[in-house]
Order: C-alpha cells, then structure tokens, then sequence
C-alpha cells in the first residue's frame, strides 16, 4: 500500500511541474503579445498624425470653396 501512495504523490509532482512549464510558456507569449501590441499602437499614431497632417490642407482647401460659393437659389 505504501507504493499507492508514493505513485499518487509522483504523479501529483508531474502534475504540478507540468502546468508550471506551461503557466511559463503563456506568460512568455503574453510579454510577446504586449510588445506587439505597444508596437502596432505605436505606428497607429504615428500613421494617424500623418494623416491628419496630410487631411489638414484638403479640409482647408474645401472650407474656402464652401464659403466662396454662392447659395442655391
């Protein structure tokens, strides 16, 4: 009966040593996951202050023929 024992406490050990192994693996795709997301929020900004940079002067140009215009009649 002693061996039922040691084998349930073996197995538990396994157990343990396994599900660590993979909390490992998860936390390191999850590093991996956070810097490619910082990195595509990074460009985001970047690609949206260009364009708004480039949208300013169309809107500009737009506002003047609006105001330039006459009225229906």
């Amino acid at each position: 009966m002693p061996w039922l024992i040691f084998s349930v406490a073996v197995l538990s050990t396994a157990g343990l040593l396994v599900l660590g192994a993979l909390a490992v693996r998860v936390y390191r795709e999850v590093l991996l996951l956070s810097r490619e997301l910082d990195g595509s929020a990074r460009r985001l900004s970047r690609s949206a202050a260009a364009l708004e940079f480039a949208a300013e002067p169309v809107a500009r140009r737009a506002g003047q023929l609006v105001l330039n215009e006459p009225g229906p009649t």
